[in-house]
């Protein structure tokens, strides 16, 4: 208990005769002294001596309601302050601990460091509750993971009222709102996380996100509100480039995002980028060859299908792409050859039919390593059909037709 200093002394000189009071006034004085230095210079109010009471027996609702009316006569003891943020900690009532600590520290920094460690320890505890429950969420049943993620959230959550700088927080609180379908709220985290760290995993996260949210739009035909998530995507894609320009795969991801946008005559200058950095990869390759397609230059989409059929010769998207290309240039060729063809004669000049030879070898290829789809028999029977082979058309329409009566 404490015990108020002036009390202590003239108590003290009361129960001493005159005679012996000048004597005895130096050591009174060093008692006093003592006292103080252990007592912090203070003389505490009853109810600040009952809630310590209190605290030690570990009653903490009566401690805090004598806190409370302490204060309510002296709110200006950093000290009582500090007791009832501790108070609270014990019974888990965060908010209102962060509440009381911050008071304390209006007051004065005395019980800062007191302050920090227990506010860390509570982070701790807190983010490793919430990684143990999401945990949990991965391995239970449906119902029980959505209890187990509600309660890693709530711990996340405390997580951040009490160390809001951290950016391990709002990563990880972000992958819980992702698990239970929270896309806003994931976003927001996201966002948060990145303003306190960079880092290119979560840059990678907040990106598809969006495009979640912009797919999900377009489901729903809300126009307005698809353009603006893949704006967002663009514009994250583009702002993680200009900080790191050699990454391929922000690169890659950024011409994904505007083909997913419809936006692939925008993604152009990024493919033949692309494919100057990395001419060996195939996808970017068959990228570029598909866009110089939908802009009718088929000589240049030829070039680069077959380029990534080079660097694989099984890859399925170059031969059949490469296929439909060849086709498209070979009828351009043959309504060229028609237009300047004496209409008594006919169309003299044939060299069109070897564009739709090379597109039936693309697709002989094809239907070497893959035979179960009808589509591609159909188009193997127009490249034969253009290149004036018949019968070879012919045998493969019947596949065709064998193949959908399975």
């Amino acid at each position: 208990m404490y015990i108020c200093a002036q009390f202590l002394f003239t108590s003290t000189l009361n129960f001493l005769g005159e005679s012996m009071k000048k004597y005895a006034l130096l050591s009174i004085i060093l008692v006093v002294l003592a006292s103080l230095t252990f007592t912090g210079f203070q003389c505490g109010s009853a109810e600040s001596t009952s809630a310590k009471l209190y605290m030690q027996r570990r009653e903490f609702d009566k401690a805090e309601a004598a806190l409370v009316k302490d204060l309510e006569k002296n709110s200006n003891s950093a000290e009582s302050w500090y007791f009832l943020g501790s108070v609270r900690r014990e019974m888990a009532n965060f908010e209102g601990m962060m509440g009381a600590f911050n008071s304390s520290l209006k007051i004065s920094n005395e019980f800062e460091s007191k302050i920090n460690e227990e506010k860390k320890f509570v982070w701790g505890n807190s983010l490793n509750a919430g990684v143990s429950r999401y945990n949990l969420s991965t391995k239970a049943s449906p119902d029980s993971s959505k209890i187990y993620l509600e309660q890693s959230i709530r711990a996340y959550k405390t997580a951040i009222l009490v160390n809001p700088d951290s950016a391990v927080n709002y990563q990880n609180i972000a992958i819980a709102y992702h698990a239970v379908g929270n896309i806003d709220e994931e976003i927001v985290a996201l966002k948060q996380s990145l303003e306190r760290k960079k880092d290119a995993q979560y840059t990678a996260y907040l990106i598809s996100a969006y495009v979640t949210k912009a797919v999900d739009a377009k489901k729903a035909n809300d126009k307005a509100e698809t353009d603006a998530n893949f704006n967002k995507a663009i514009s994250t894609l583009s702002d993680a480039r200009s900080a790191d320009p050699e990454n391929q795969e922000l690169l890659s991801r950024l011409i994904d995002v505007y083909i997913e946008a419809g936006r692939a005559s925008e993604a152009t200058p990024f493919i033949k980028e692309a494919v100057t950095k990395n001419p060996i990869n195939k996808v970017y390759q068959n990228n570029l060859g598909l866009l110089l397609m939908q802009s009718n230059d088929f000589a240049g989409a030829v070039e680069h299908f077959a380029a990534s059929v080079a660097i694989d010769s099984s890859y399925l998207d170059g031969l059949r792409n490469g296929s439909i290309a060849f086709m498209k240039l070979g009828q351009q060729m043959k309504d060229e050859a028609a237009a300047k063809a004496d209409p008594k004669k006919g169309i003299t000049d044939k060299s069109y039919q070897e564009k739709f030879k090379q597109a039936a070898l693309l697709l002989k290829k094809y239907v070497s390593i893959k035979d179960s789809d009808p589509d591609i028999f159909e188009a193997l029977a127009t490249s034969y059909g253009g290149a004036g082979m018949v019968k070879e058309a012919q045998a493969a329409l019947k596949k065709a037709d064998d193949l959908r009566k399975k």
